[in-house]
């Protein structure tokens, strides 16, 4: 769609859009019996499938750097090529450069060439996706799911708890959710380190604050690691560290209370112990600088011991990439950090049902075709869907052995020597995310090595406590409000971010600045920002009341039904 009049409304100045994240890693249950690729029946959806005469979609979703190996282009992938075969049906896929993924994402918006499916979450829009539907970028489609996408709406009424996410206050929807399938894979994100150089040194693995910095010293000073902990700013400003002064440095409830985490004492704190252990050498000296291709290298290379990320394009991709070169090579999990022994950490990475970054959101591009690309959509929340987008082509990429869907050797043991993050992305979706409902018996192969599997245990130990601390915040500002704080938090952001990497570089000194730093963020209107998203939060919860005791609930089981 090449409309002018649709965005009159939006200014350059104003396309702050979300880099649309893509969600990773997790699985559920589901077949019995492999789905062989028939022809679905009109009774599968109010559109017959495969659809009578090609139809085209093309959509806008970020490719990962683990598939990069095998393919420029998700077109190019094995299951591009049946889901086309099966429902005459043709994707082109436009995927932003790694780490322009913004930028081209607003010049897509301002130029107004709109795809018909947009990846992602839409979270830092301003407005999010209520005022993306005012601007026309995006369409309600409440109203003909039920019709065109009958295998999603029957889920939706099985767990209706899952509209506290898919659904607006004012009972819209714009897109079709990536859900899991399974409880036990909402966790699949946590911190890891060198187990061999622990047992080397003679050191336990670290739970604590305290307890990391021994070990990273010992990294640095024993082992000449030169950068003992590596990953981004971003990864040190993350919940897996903050959280262990019960914090994060955004919004959280407390108490029934919204908090602003980041001019929040606790949140001095953390950052003076960040600010030692960077001066002392412990933490990566390029976190500023560094990427996905310089952390694998000083990982694979033994200048880092430490670091956090995903137990599949983690632990899954370095274990076995460093079997032969380093046959000692070997990575154990860390618990989510805390500040004292027998506490936990209340925001450690838990997924619920549903995440928004694998969201499908449907454009108004999509509205000349709505019917057929609700149909499509409405494929992956079927049996023989879930089959496909979760474990590829029977015969090929599975095989079912004893009502079990178990990867083939293509897969799991690629004779190219591709590891299964990267030969999962060329054969199913349940290797990253999309629109269906993602099988936990992926999650089962996925996490087959012993380090992955007890890194789940390590990660999840106290995950009924976190459920029930239920501090992450919930709740979507009007676009009115939204008008009232983007500018705002901008600045406060930008604020913020300046101000911990002079902190962490050694510019400015904590102590010294921090009364004047919490000064400036109340000048910058963070005060009116927590009121109102106070009243945000408080008419979640008088809609969905539900989400002070939020529940798990095992959605593959539908299809046992």
């Amino acid at each position: 769609m090449k409309s002018k009049k649709v965005f009159t409304k939006i200014t350059t100045g104003s396309l702050l859009i979300a880099l649309l994240s893509s969600a990773v890693m997790t699985g559920c249950g589901g077949d019995e019996k492999g789905a062989e690729p028939t022809n679905p029946t009109p009774t599968d959806t109010a559109i017959k499938l495969p659809f009578e005469k090609p139809v085209k979609f093309r959509v806008w979703e970020p490719l990962p750097s683990t598939a990069l190996a095998v393919m420029k282009n998700y077109a190019e992938s094995e299951l591009n090529k049946e889901l086309q075969k099966r429902l005459n049906v043709t994707l082109e896929f436009i995927h932003p450069t790694e780490g322009s993924a913004k930028e081209q994402f607003n010049l897509m918006i301002a130029s107004g060439d709109i795809p018909d499916f947009i990846v992602g979450t839409f979270g830092d829009y301003p407005g999010g996706r209520e005022k993306a539907f005012e601007d026309g970028i995006l369409v309600d489609i409440k109203k003909e799911i039920p019709k065109y996408a009958p295998d999603l709406a029957k889920i939706y009424e099985a767990y209706p708890d899952l509209l506290m996410d898919v659904e607006t206050e004012d009972g819209k929807q714009f897109y079709f959710p990536f859900l899991k399938g399974h409880e036990s894979i909402y966790t699949y994100f946590g911190g890891y380190l060198r187990k061999d150089w622990l047992t080397e040194l003679g050191l336990p693995v670290p739970e604590t604050i305290d307890e990391l910095y021994t070990v990273l010293k010992a990294f640095k000073e024993k082992k000449g690691a030169t950068a003992p902990f590596t990953g981004s700013v971003g990864n040190i400003k993350g919940t897996y560290f903050t959280g262990a002064w019960g914090i994060n440095q955004d919004h959280f409830i407390e108490n029934g209370k919204v908090v602003y985490g980041a001019i929040d004492p606790r949140f001095k704190e953390y950052a003076k112990t960040m600010v030692k252990w960077y001066k002392e050498g412990i933490l990566d000296p390029e976190l500023a600088t560094n990427n996905s291709k310089t952390i694998d290298a000083k990982i694979t290379g033994n200048q880092a011991g430490a670091t956090v990320g995903n137990t599949g394009s983690g632990l899954g991709k370095y274990l076995p990439l460093m079997s032969k070169k380093d046959p000692k090579f070997d990575l154990v999990a860390m618990p989510y950090l805390v500040l004292n022994k027998g506490d936990f950490n209340p925001f450690m990475a838990k997924d619920g049902p549903t995440t928004g970054g694998g969201a499908w959101n449907v454009t108004s591009t999509a509205k000349k075709n709505l019917k057929e690309a609700l149909a499509f959509l409405n494929y992956g929340y079927t049996k023989e869907g879930s089959m496909l987008y979760n474990f590829g082509i029977e015969g090929v990429s599975y095989k079912m052995e004893n009502g079990y869907p178990k990867y083939t050797e293509l897969v799991t043991n690629n004779p190219n020597g591709q590891p299964i993050a990267t030969m999962g992305q060329v054969y199913a979706r349940a290797f990253k995310d999309g629109p269906f409902v993602q099988d936990r018996r992926y999650f089962e192969q996925y996490m087959a090595l012993p380090q992955q599997q007890e890194s789940l245990k390590t990660w999840t130990k106290y995950a009924k406590q976190v459920t029930k601390a239920n501090k992450s915040y919930r709740g979507t500002l009007t676009p009115d409000e939204v008008s009232q704080t983007t500018t705002k938090q901008n600045e406060i952001n930008t604020y913020k971010d300046e101000m911990f990497l002079k902190w962490l570089m050694g510019k400015e000194d904590v102590d010294a600045t921090w009364d004047k730093y919490v000064e400036q963020i109340k000048k910058l209107g963070i005060e009116d920002i927590n009121k109102v998203r106070q009243g945000a939060y408080d008419r979640y919860i008088k809609k969905f009341p539900q989400a002070l005791n939020p529940q798990s609930f095992n959605i593959s089981d539908i299809f046992d039904k």
